[in-house]
């Protein structure tokens, strides 16, 4: 066996390991979704809930079974091993506020580093029953679909998405987003916040969105979806100043949005 091949055969095993522990917690997430419980506050706004911990271990569990050596990087468990160029980063449940309400929107998100390059991001709605994938240089699908971004070229035109207010009930934080959000108003054709950054970038991917701005970019909420992103035609880059905002988007109106949002920081 060539190392292409030995190559290939372990993508193959890590996308469908990565998509099985999707759907096995996925399926145990609908049926939770109507029993959660709150075990403490991470933050002033943000619950850790049994359901996360749970969907953790079922997600860990199979991709340790299959890849006992690669490192691991997930929300809840935080970081193991550390010793690889292997790693696995996991979100088992983005959109728990969602989760704990009754809301379809909630996302599980698994993706895969090599040598510090993400080469596979799957994100998962349960509720859904949506899988968007990818592995760098092959493109991006839902459901074993082929998608793209859209070719809104217009900022006029775009539905631009909005990453949610600081969890931790910073007022100078929220008093910022809140005045992006109303540049955005009166700039864009319309302006959502959904609140799963996960599902955010899958929609971007697949047109359902144009473009996202966010305010964090922690690897468990961005990873997966940056490379579903990326494969699907999208960009995504920083825009500095005294609050960092990270810009993704369709790539036709990118230019336009960061001038937009440039001039008023």
């Amino acid at each position: 066996m060539n190392q292409n091949t030995e190559a290939e055969g372990l993508m193959r095993l890590a996308y469908e390991s990565a998509m099985a522990a999707a759907r096995e917690a996925g399926a145990y997430l609908i049926t939770k979704q109507r029993h959660v419980q709150v075990l403490y506050k991470k933050a002033l706004r943000d619950d850790l809930l049994d359901a996360d911990l749970e969907a953790e271990a079922i997600i860990l569990n199979i991709l340790r079974l299959s890849f006992p050596t690669f490192d691991i990087f997930s929300e809840e468990a935080e970081e193991e091993n550390g010793k690889t160029q292997c790693q696995w980063i996991v979100d088992p449940l983005d959109g728990s506020a969602n989760f704990q309400h009754g809301s379809p929107l909630f996302a599980i998100s698994i993706s895969l580093i090599v040598n510090k390059t993400s080469v596979l991001g799957i994100v998962y709605l349960p509720a859904l029953n949506e899988m968007f994938t990818a592995i760098h240089g092959r493109g991006a699908a839902l459901n074993g679909h082929t998608i793209h971004v859209s070719r809104t070229s217009l900022l006029n035109e775009a539905i631009v998405h909005m990453g949610d207010f600081a969890k931790n009930g910073n007022v100078d934080a929220n008093r910022h987003r809140t005045a992006t959000i109303t540049r955005l108003a009166n700039e864009v054709g319309r302006v959502r916040m959904i609140g799963t950054a996960a599902t955010d970038l899958a929609y971007l991917a697949c047109g359902r969105a144009d473009a996202l701005i966010m305010y964090s970019n922690h690897p468990w909420d961005v990873e997966a979806g940056s490379l579903i992103l990326e494969e699907a035609g999208g960009t995504g880059s920083i825009l500095g100043g005294a609050k960092a905002m990270f810009i993704y988007s369709n790539g036709h109106i990118h230019h336009q949005l960061i001038e937009r949002l440039a001039r008023s920081e």
